[in-house]
Order: structure tokens, then C-alpha cells, then sequence
């Protein structure tokens, strides 16, 4: 094919491609002065973005050990707060023997009988006769506790038991006498309570904060060095491991171990991975962050740091209420809401200039770029803030639209 001939001059195939072209760009040009422009008005308005995505719970909490093996009686509530020094907790060594506490209340009870056999019955008054009655219902109480291993109530029946003997003794110790049998009795008591006391250890709080027995290992890596810290990558490692559960829902201890923590009231903080956020995050922003799950609750936040990888951002948020109804739990998905207020325009509106962002400000013989920022956009519209001193944005005037 020798092709098209225009005078002396062959007409190649690409000779056709470039006209095509130049007509197609003419045909644009015409169009583009011909069309009609399309305006927008700046108003003052609102959008709310929101983010979803897992979260890290961090919390300035301290762990502390078990002294030895046993069974714990807890004397608080999860959650609740303590002061330094109270009490948290008995624990029953592992080699707490229960005949034992049949032995004293024997040796108690031959005592008891001794003493009323050998007082002169016109001195028992009503008094003590109430004591004897609530001695005899608290051994029972016991003897059924330690049968059935409800080691709970245990503690509250010996004090109990103690306070009654301590008032039967002053009554009875004013009408006799002791002798022989009696003292023995009174050594082998004395050398019973001090056995069980050996083995049984009182706990307390080692300092000021709100007691938790939940534990999941990750307490001395996610404390409060990690908000600086904490990167991507980390979050994603530490987020796979999920949390682990004491076994027998911590009533078996071993010596040495971990076996509550004391977590600090005020700031803490969750460390928030999100994918292609709608949110253009900023340090010190405050923001709304739900949790979600069996209980939704909503908290408000401060931003305290931002790190961004491809696609995804990590978003540590500053919270100072409300740790308490956290400090069971270490992962939770979330949501994260921040509603812009100020400038609105047409998304469209916002246009590149020269590397620069800014909106055309159509006035009556002139037109004016003015540059912006966007705070905010939904797709539709756009929340912007103008650059610099000069204050050329006004509410109500005109921009022109990008088409």
C-alpha cells in the first residue's frame, strides 16, 4: 500500500493521528469557552467524618506477685479502689491443713464446757447465753464452710469467732478461776491459732489505685513508655496475641507470679490502627471515641501522637476519665468522630494552583485565588480554613466550581 499522495509528498498513517488530535483539542477549547461556568456560595456548615478500627488499650498499671502457692480469698471487688495498706486479699497456703480447724474448735468447745460445768449456774445471766448461742451458729457456720471448701467466708467467721470468745472469756473469767485443765486447754488453743495463722497470709495493697485480677501478660509492654513508642508494626504484633485469662479465675496462686495489678486513675490512652482515614488527623485534636461491644460507650479524646504508614495510621488518643470500666480489657474495636465546623464550600471548588490549594473568589469584574486549606471533606463538600493574614474569605460570596 503505497498510501495517500499530496503533491509530491506522501501522507503517512501518523499524519492522521496528529490532525485527529488537533481537532479533538480544538473542539475542547471551544467547548470549554462556551460552556457555561458553574458557581458555588460560601457558607458556614458542618461535616462529621468518622473512622473505624482496632485499638490497644494502655494504662499506667503496675503488677504484683504472688508470695506463695494456695487458694485466695478476695476481700475487694474488681475494679474497686484501695488505698495503701488496706487489705486485698488471704491467702490459704497450699499446705493449710482443715483438720486443724477441727482441732481448735474441739479444744474451744471442751474449754466452753469445763467453764459452764464449773460456774455456779444462778451466774450465767441472759448475756451469756446469747454469746454461747452465737458461738455454737459460727462453729457450724465454719465446720460447713471448711466441708465444702467456701474458703470466701472463712475469714469473716474466725474474726467473728474471736470476738465472741473474747466476750465470753471476760464474762467467764470474772465468776472462776483457772486450774490445770484449764490452762492446758487455754496453751493448746493459744498453739492451734498461732499453727493456722502461719498459714494463712493477708494481703495488702502495696500502694494507692484501683485493683484488678485480670492479667494478660502485657501489662509491663503496654504501659505508659509505649504511647511514645508504639509503631505499626508493633500494634499489629502485639494485637495478634489477644489477652490471656488467669485459670480457676484466679483463685489458685503460685508463689512468684503475677497476681493482681494496681492501675493508676486519670490519663490513659488507646492506640488506634486505622486504614485510609477519612479524618485528617492533628496533634492536640480532640475527638469522640466509641467503643464498641457488648456495651457501647462513648469518650472524649485528645490526639497526643500520629504515625502514618501506606494506607494506614496509628492514632494514640489521651483520655482522662472512665479507666475504670477499661482496665479488664487490653483490644476492643472503636470508632473515631470529629466534627468540623467553619468555611463550607463545594467540594469542587477547592482547586491546585501551582502546588498550592486554594478556591476562586468571583467578585464583580475580577476574579481572586484565594489559598486554603481543607479541613474537612465528605465528597460533596468541603470545611476549609484560608492561608495566611490577609482575610479575603468572606461568608456568602461567590466561588467558581471546577468542572
Amino acid at each position: 500500500m503505497k498510501g495517500l499522495v499530496i503533491g509530491r509528498r506522501r501522507v503517512r498513517f501518523r499524519f492522521f493521528v496528529f490532525l485527529c488530535m488537533v481537532i479533538i483539542g480544538c473542539h475542547y477549547l471551544i467547548s470549554a469557552s462556551t460552556r457555561a461556568p458553574v458557581y458555588g456560595i460560601v457558607q458556614y456548615g458542618e461535616i462529621l467524618l468518622k473512622d473505624k478500627g482496632d485499638a490497644l488499650l494502655i494504662r499506667q498499671e503496675k503488677v504484683y506477685d504472688a508470695p506463695d502457692y494456695g487458694r485466695v480469698n478476695f476481700l475487694v471487688a474488681e475494679g474497686e479502689s484501695v488505698q495503701k495498706e488496706a487489705p486485698v486479699a488471704v491467702l490459704y497456703k497450699a499446705n493449710y491443713k482443715e483438720e486443724l480447724m477441727y482441732q481448735l474448735y474441739n479444744v474451744q468447745e471442751k474449754i466452753l464446757l469445763y467453764q459452764q460445768e464449773n460456774i455456779v449456774q444462778e451466774l450465767i445471766n441472759k448475756d451469756l447465753e446469747k454469746v454461747e448461742r452465737d458461738i455454737a451458729g459460727t462453729v457450724a457456720s465454719i465446720q460447713v464452710a471448711v466441708r465444702d471448701l467456701q474458703l470466701d467466708r472463712l475469714d469473716d467467721y474466725e474474726k467473728k469467732l474471736r470476738l465472741l470468745f473474747s466476750s465470753r472469756q471476760k464474762v467467764l473469767g470474772q465468776k472462776m478461776k483457772s486450774d490445770p485443765y484449764l490452762e492446758r486447754l487455754y496453751k493448746e488453743e493459744e498453739t492451734l491459732n498461732k499453727q493456722l495463722e502461719e498459714w494463712k497470709v493477708e494481703l495488702v495493697a502495696p500502694e494507692s489505685g484501683i485493683i484488678s485480677f485480670s492479667l494478660d501478660g502485657m501489662e509491663n509492654i503496654l504501659g505508659t513508655k509505649a504511647v511514645d513508642e508504639i509503631t505499626i508494626e508493633d500494634f499489629k504484633s502485639f494485637y495478634e496475641k489477644g489477652v490471656v485469662e488467669q485459670a480457676d479465675g484466679g483463685k489458685k496462686v503460685k508463689a512468684d507470679q503475677p497476681f493482681f495489678k494496681i492501675v493508676q486513675p486519670g490519663k490513659w490512652y488507646a492506640a488506634c490502627l486505622i486504614s485510609n482515614p477519612k479524618i485528617n488527623y492533628a496533634e492536640g485534636q480532640e475527638v469522640d471515641v466509641t467503643f464498641i461491644g457488648s456495651q457501647v460507650q462513648t469518650i472524649k479524646g485528645r490526639i497526643h501522637r500520629i504515625a502514618h504508614g501506606k494506607g494506614e495510621t496509628l492514632v494514640v488518643v489521651e483520655f482522662n476519665e472512665k479507666v475504670e470500666d477499661f482496665i479488664s480489657k487490653r483490644s476492643a474495636k472503636v470508632e473515631i468522630s470529629k466534627n468540623f465546623q467553619g468555611f463550607m464550600v463545594p467540594a469542587g471548588a477547592v482547586v491546585t494552583r501551582r502546588g498550592e490549594k486554594g478556591v476562586r473568589v468571583v467578585g464583580e469584574d475580577v476574579e481572586v485565588f484565594v489559598p486554603v486549606e481543607t479541613m474537612a471533606s465528605d465528597g460533596e463538600n468541603a470545611i476549609i480554613s484560608e492561608k495566611g493574614e490577609r482575610k479575603q474569605l468572606e461568608l456568602h460570596a461567590k466561588v467558581r466550581i471546577e468542572r
